[in-house]
């Protein structure tokens, strides 16, 4: 595979009533710039103690960004003992492979979308059940893809409607894209958050 890069759009809001959202980002180049993390984490919960559950998650990814992703994930499970604990999806790809991995704890939607834009060239994250911080976790592993120029990845939290993939113009730019997702299938009961990482 020729290598990638990368365009990223991120779009988010706190719930009603809320002054901080416990809903957050991460990406992360490492590598010389060979690699980048993309993550989507959501606090249990809202306000200041959800973002604070949500941002020890993204520092402990950031301390660690080579680790393999289920270790990355258990590493955040520990760390997030007595805390409300949190859910994330996080892909990890190789832009020089033009590959990517990803993972996901609980209800943060992932989904890749292939540059053909058919309805069967699409793949969706497969989460495992839980909470990062709560409870035992099931096995966690990986899963790998080809990123192709033009391929898109969209992480969206549980404030997103399930649906929002649906009649998307994938031709977007990924800040657009993001933007329209927000505009347009945010529930406005909840933190939202949406990332898009669109190759090139």
């Amino acid at each position: 595979m020729a290598p990638v890069s990368l365009e990223l759009g991120i779009a988010g809001s706190a719930a009603p009533g809320q002054r901080v959202s416990g809903d957050l980002e991460v990406v992360h180049y490492y590598d010389r710039g060979g690699g980048v993390l993309v993550a989507a984490i959501d606090g249990v919960g809202h306000g200041e103690e959800a973002a604070a559950s949500a941002r020890l998650a993204a520092d402990t990814i950031l301390r660690h960004p080579q680790e393999n992703l289920a270790g990355l994930l258990m590493r955040c499970h520990v760390t997030l003992r007595g805390t409300r604990g949190v859910v994330l999806s996080i892909a990890r790809i190789d832009l020089r492979q033009a590959t990517l991995s990803w993972l996901g704890v609980g209800n943060v939607v992932g989904v890749v979308f292939h540059a053909n834009g058919h309805a069967a060239a699409r793949e969706e994250l497969l989460v495992r059940p839980g909470v990062l911080g709560y409870g035992d976790l099931p096995a966690l592993h990986a899963s790998a893809i080809p990123l192709r120029p033009r391929d898109t990845l969209i992480f969206a939290t549980d404030g997103i409607n399930r649906h929002f993939s649906e009649g998307l113009a994938f031709g977007a730019s990924a800040q657009p894209l993001a933007d329209h997702i927000m505009a347009h299938h945010c529930q406005r009961n909840d933190d939202a958050l949406v990332v898009v990482a669109r190759a090139s």
